[in-house]
């Protein structure tokens, strides 16, 4: 190389002043010093008729005749008409770009169950359903595909499952299932764990179809029915007891398998905004009714949970396991292998019915008694959606909500009253 200019140790000597300084060799080639006393080797050289910089390393990892030898190489390809620095940036994103791709492949030899699971730890366990969700796919999902590699799992093999969940008549589960793998797939393509999702354009009309709207109200005599059958279905105490809150108080099933005893004083229940489904803590004052439920419960209290589960120490009972026990007292078909044998034994005159629809009843049932509409959203704690109420309109309600929440615990036990008139007359 002509022009050599520099000498090892006069590189190695070199010390840094308040400004950059530059040390040229031959060729173009350079040397760059900064205040820090940092040193990189630099090319400068033209092509195409533009000025160009090209850095070629940090001095001491690359000596002065390291530097040379890549300067040489870039003059090369000079010669040849191929810009070095565009090269040099091909070749890095060509390696960045194998790196990914190895990463993607070595992720995608992880078994669906295994990052399923990393996706639970991160982000679905957080969630106030995530625990029955884990269980319906644990159900539905793992049996099938948890031992095969994520990458190998194809939309058929999704499809299949959730088909067969449509095919024993839970259509709705099967939408619940299409929408938690669609958001885990989401996660893991996002993490370049898979290239994509498979499920990409299923909606839930490929799946259980689009599901009607339920209006579904229970009268006043199938409620006095249910204080009948309730006792002979079979089901736990624990579970007729959150059956029972659910209509007394309009809460969701979820949040009462979520309540705590510490949330619970002889007269009010909280529900804390992390276990209301909109966010926002709630307040129910219990009516006389209601408050005989919680002593009920508080009879067999054991541990920090106000409905403790029966299988797993520490744990809660799931709205999704009541659901399930309601659903398999109200079908006609033979008994499912580990399921009650009680299968009709809480069949009503209006059809079937679920925890949610008993939510519907209170609030049908109240206005029936002359609340009005906007007291029974508060007791419901619907979450206001339009802008100027939402800003301007703070109003709690609390006296309204205790009034109706009392009228409505008052019929309750007129019915209930019913239900064991009823009974003493069978029973003689």
């Amino acid at each position: 190389m002509a022009g050599k200019l520099l000498g090892a140790l006069e590189v190695r000597d070199i010390k840094p002043g308040e400004t950059e300084i530059i040390k040229r060799d031959g060729g173009g080639l350079e040397i760059r010093v900064y205040p820090s006393g940092g040193k990189i080797w630099q090319l400068r050289y033209e092509f195409g008729g533009k000025r160009r910089i090209m850095r070629l390393g940090e001095y001491p990892a690359l000596s002065l005749a390291g530097a040379r030898r890549k300067a040489e190489d870039a003059h090369r390809m000079l010669d040849a008409g191929i810009d070095p620095k565009v090269h040099e940036e091909e070749q890095e994103n060509a390696r960045i770009e194998a790196d990914r791709i190895a990463k993607i492949e070595q992720a995608a030899r992880k078994t669906f169950s295994d990052v399923f699971m990393d996706w639970n730890t991160a982000k679905l366990s957080k969630r106030n359903d995530g625990a029955d969700l884990l269980r319906a796919i644990r159900k539905d999902i793992f049996p099938a595909l948890g031992e095969k590699e994520i990458g190998s799992v194809t939309r058929a093999d999704l499809m299949k499952c959730l088909d067969a969940v449509t095919s024993r008549g839970a259509p709705r589960m099967a939408n619940i299932l299409l929408t938690t793998l669609k958001t885990f797939y989401k996660w893991a393509s996002l993490r370049e764990i898979v290239i994509a999702d498979p499920l990409g354009p299923v909606t839930a009309g490929d799946v259980g179809g689009k599901l009607p709207s339920r209006d579904r109200i229970l009268s006043d005599a199938e409620i006095v029915d249910l204080f009948h059958k309730l006792p002979e279905s079979g089901l736990s105490p624990k579970a007729q007891n959150a059956v029972m809150m659910v209509l007394a108080t309009g809460c969701r099933l979820g949040e009462i398998c979520l309540a705590e005893w510490a949330h619970v004083t002889d007269k009010t229940w909280v529900i804390p905004a992390e276990n209301a489904k909109n966010g926002r803590e709630h307040k129910i004052t219990l009516s006389p009714f209601a408050q005989g439920l919680f002593r009920t419960l508080e009879a067999d209290r054991e541990g920090q949970w106000c409905l403790p589960s029966s299988k797993k120490i520490g744990s809660h009972q799931t709205r999704m396991s009541i659901g399930a026990a309601l659903y398999d007292r109200q079908t006609e078909r033979p008994q499912r292998q580990g399921r009650t044998a009680e299968t009709s034994s809480l069949v009503l005159e209006g059809g079937h019915w679920t925890a949610h629809d008993l939510r519907r009843t209170c609030a049908s049932g109240m206005q029936k008694l002359g609340v009005m509409p906007a007291v029974i959203d508060a007791v419901l704690n619907h979450k206001e959606t339009k802008g100027v109420t939402q800003i301007y309109q703070r109003y709690g309600y609390a006296k309204e909500m205790a009034d109706a929440w009392a009228k409505w615990g008052k019929h309750l036990t007129n019915l209930r009253a019913q239900a064991k008139g009823i009974a003493l007359v069978a029973g003689e």
